[in-house]
């Protein structure tokens, strides 16, 4: 395999959720998972650093980036007004044929959000936000916005994955098919302002779930301590 397509089956699975935030990315693990050295591994990685996926440190272990609390607030908050702004564009600019394909994603979407499939639904909240950006028409917005969200997705890609988290998932597909609605009915003031509303509520529950889990975390690693001394 060479280095291009193992960065991108590296990125796969941070983005997935099987490699979370704060998570060791093992050159030699990897190396023996993928069927190659430790040298394509590690040229892999120096490409997906840029990304702002995975931090890489001198002499230390490389990681799934990890935000702490107030930076992953500000991302969110970034994120939400560059994808208001993409809805708002959207209702504005997009075709009639991409509005269509827009009401299909949602259709696609109705039969797994009833079913609670969580690792399906995963791909089509990104084709929905992926055609959200596309109809914005605007090339430096979409850049963006693909950043933001590459930033945040370890975060917003993992409650889906999370074993033992019951997400219901008719809720954030609601907010896509209102928000669908308002694009194809060319209300660009609804479609701005439901996004936005939309990326709120996820950063709050997003928040919410890894600052429990972070302080779960502290605790276990405060009982290991403990029983070593």
């Amino acid at each position: 395999m060479s280095v291009t397509p193992l960065r991108d089956r590296i990125a796969d699975l941070i983005l997935s959720g099987e490699f979370r935030p704060g998570d060791n990315l093992d050159e030699q693990a990897l190396a023996l998972r993928f069927g190659v050295s430790r040298t394509p591994v590690r040229e892999a990685l120096h490409q997906l650093a840029p990304s702002g996926l995975i931090e890489m440190r001198p002499r230390r272990p490389t990681l799934v980036k990890r935000l702490n609390p107030a930076q992953l607030a500000d991302a969110f908050e970034a994120l939400g007004e560059i994808e208001a702004l993409c809805a708002r564009y959207s209702a504005d600019r997009m075709s009639q044929i991409e509005r269509m394909q827009l009401s299909e994603i949602m259709k696609r979407g109705d039969g797994i959000a009833a079913r609670n499939d969580r690792e399906l639904y995963r791909a089509v909240d990104s084709e929905f936000h992926n055609a959200v950006h596309e109809g914005a028409r605007n090339a430096s917005l979409h850049r963006l916005a693909s950043q933001m969200r590459m930033q945040v997705a370890p975060y917003g890609a993992s409650p889906y994955t999370l074993p033992g988290w019951s997400a219901d998932l008719s809720v954030p597909h609601q907010q896509h098919k209102r928000i669908a609605e308002a694009i194809t009915a060319r209300d660009s003031g609804s479609a701005h302002r439901l996004m936005a509303e939309h990326i709120a509520l996820s950063s709050a529950t997003f928040q919410t779930i890894w600052s429990d889990k972070t302080m779960q975390e502290e605790a276990a690693s405060k009982l290991r301590r403990k029983r070593r001394s």
